[in-house]
């Protein structure tokens, strides 16, 4: 029941309201958090906040590829890392860890190595998750959750082990 501006009707009971106004979780790639430059285990990068896409929850070896580019140049990914949970994988190994799932309400970073930081003030970043979705039946499908926005990267580069 909205009215002509849009909202919500402020008639109804606080839980009806509720229910309505619920969109559920946020399923872009990308965060909308300051990207960091950092040192990780004595090697410089960046890292970027991240959400799982999928519908439901996936063992990480669902997870087939990355894809970024970071103000139109392509990044190499190929020794990219995801941090999960506390652990961090490469993605390059997640092939191999069907018994380690991203549950979807769980929020992720991915850790690039980079040779020199990103100068500080806004990038625009064009990121792409590719993932297998087990639970389709008809046959094995990559699906690619792309993500573009302009993120925030902060000034200080702390070291992170």
């Amino acid at each position: 029941m909205l009215n002509e501006q849009g909202t919500l009707e402020t008639d109804l009971p606080a839980p009806i309201r509720a229910i309505l106004a619920h969109t559920g979780k946020r399923r872009s790639f990308l965060r909308d958090e300051p990207v960091r430059n950092i040192i990780r285990s004595g090697i410089s990068g960046i890292q970027l906040a991240v959400n799982l896409t999928s519908y439901r929850s996936l063992p990480l070896s669902c997870l087939e590829g990355l894809l970024l580019k970071i103000d139109g140049e392509e990044i190499d990914v190929s020794d990219a890392r995801l941090l999960l949970n506390g652990s961090e994988h490469r993605f390059a190994d997640l092939s191999g860890l069907s018994h380690l799932w991203w549950f979807i309400l769980d929020s992720g970073a991915i850790f690039v190595p980079c040779p020199r930081p990103l100068s500080p003030g806004k990038h625009q970043f064009d990121a792409t998750l590719i993932t297998v979705e087990p639970y389709i039946t008809a046959g094995r499908f990559s699906f690619y959750h792309g993500d573009s926005r302009e993120l925030m990267v902060n000034e200080e580069r702390s070291a992170k082990e």
